[in-house]
């Protein structure tokens, strides 16, 4: 397509990352899509967790347009994109301590797969980026054409993944145009690196970002010995950033003796991201997103392979025969079914999580659409001990939405209760 052809259907606009940027056709191409934005249109773009559905954050009708295309419920928040952190500061409301811890969680993790959750400022943040509950989660991407579109549009973009809400997260521009192209109410363009084709791949990580709220302890904060000031940064949910890095950077943070530390606080890692427990019909709002028990699911069935130590009692709902299932793996511990299922594909068959995390999305949306499938069969990694095991298996559980199933000896699976 032509950057300046007029159109009214969504469509995919490439980024060709062997010319200049500011060559005639990248020019256009950002112009186009920084054009659309700051009008309060809908630009999809890529950025190295998975591709997001981006408006102009300050832009209250272009935001809730955002929850019509996906069919979003009002009461999930939408994360603020930022350029840096000097872009953030003017977004948010906090005080000089949280200000500290802020900034320098920012100058170690940013850009890169880290939200920080605060209290915004309501002058400039609309309520329903918020979900109404005042905190705005803000983030800075480090995927380079992410980054581009932030500073020629010089805008903030809220953006949550671009696909249909519940559904599998998208990780290629051509999984946005499956969820959100034939939408007639909302002209979408889906920005794209020339990349994605040569290297089969955009998002390097492939899961969402880790999104953390920064706040004082309850028990200290209105404590006036300063000694005894305590920031906790409350994991509302894993992704990107693992619990240890984030637990890494509050020791550098309280061993540092210089004005990274001004007011020697100390700093906590609390893990309350809401293991599983968010019902999809609740009409409670949300502090984060990505708290909805069935999210990140495929269109068929999905159940997690029942663990050898699960001891809870379960009975069969129902059984279903391996060659009409698609077997999901992770380290070729099922790769004796792959003659019997009907499609076998395997996460990481070296059992690298990282190289799961990447795949995860790709696999789940090429799982649905095997023909004639009844069932996927995902692997329960709730046990593995390596770092973003934890955040790989929440996506999992999601998908399944805590269902799970066994092998049986005569390679049926069983759907538990």
């Amino acid at each position: 397509m032509s950057a300046g052809t007029t159109t009214t259907k969504s469509q995919i606009v490439t980024f060709e990352e062997h010319e200049a940027e500011s060559s005639a056709h990248n020019t256009a191409i950002l112009d186009l899509c920084s054009q659309h934005l700051r009008k309060g249109g809908l630009v999809a773009f890529p950025t190295e967790t998975v591709y997001g559905l981006g408006a102009n954050a300050l832009d209250e009708a272009a935001v809730y347009s955002i929850f019509d295309a996906k069919k979003r419920p009002l009461t999930d928040p939408v994360i603020v994109h930022v350029l840096d952190v000097d872009s953030a500061i003017p977004l948010i409301s906090i005080n000089d301590h949280l200000l500290t811890i802020y900034r320098f969680l920012a100058a170690k993790f940013w850009p890169g797969p880290l939200t920080m959750v605060t209290r915004a400022n309501d002058d400039k943040i609309p309520s329903c980026v918020t979900a109404e509950t005042g905190f705005v989660g803000v983030r800075c991407p480090e995927h380079d054409l992410a980054r581009k579109l932030l500073k020629h549009s010089g805008v903030a973009i809220a953006a949550p993944s671009a696909n249909r809400f519940g559904h599998v997260s998208p990780t290629r521009a051509q999984h946005v145009m499956d969820d959100l192209g034939e939408d007639e109410d909302h002209l979408i363009y889906v920005l794209k690196s020339s990349y994605e084709e040569e290297l089969n791949r955009t998002c390097r990580i492939g899961i969402e970002s880790t999104v953390v709220k920064v706040d004082m302890d309850s028990a200290n904060e209105n404590s006036s010995d300063s000694a005894s000031d305590t920031v906790v940064l409350y994991i509302l949910r894993r992704g990107g950033v693992s619990v240890e890095q984030l637990q890494q950077a509050a020791r550098e943070f309280e061993e540092s003796t210089s004005e990274s530390n001004p007011f020697q606080l100390k700093v906590e890692v609390r893990v309350v991201a809401k293991d599983h427990s968010v019902s999809n019909d609740t009409t409670q709002n949300q502090s984060s997103p990505g708290q909805m028990l069935t999210h990140y699911a495929p269109y068929v069935p999905a159940y997690l392979l029942r663990s050898s130590n699960d001891q809870k009692e379960r009975s069969i709902q129902q059984n279903i025969a391996v060659n009409e299932s698609v077997i999901v793996d992770f380290g070729g511990k099922l790769s004796h079914l792959a003659s019997s299922a009907i499609a076998y594909m395997d996460l990481s068959p070296s059992g690298d999580v990282s190289e799961a995390r990447t795949t995860v999305f790709k696999i789940l949306r090429e799982s649905e659409k095997v023909e004639s499938a009844k069932l996927i069969l995902l692997p329960n990694l709730m046990e593995l001990s390596l770092e973003h095991a934890d955040s790989l298996f929440d996506r999992l559980f999601r998908a399944a939405s805590g269902k799970y199933a066994e092998l049986s000896a005569d390679e049926q699976i069983s759907v538990l209760e």
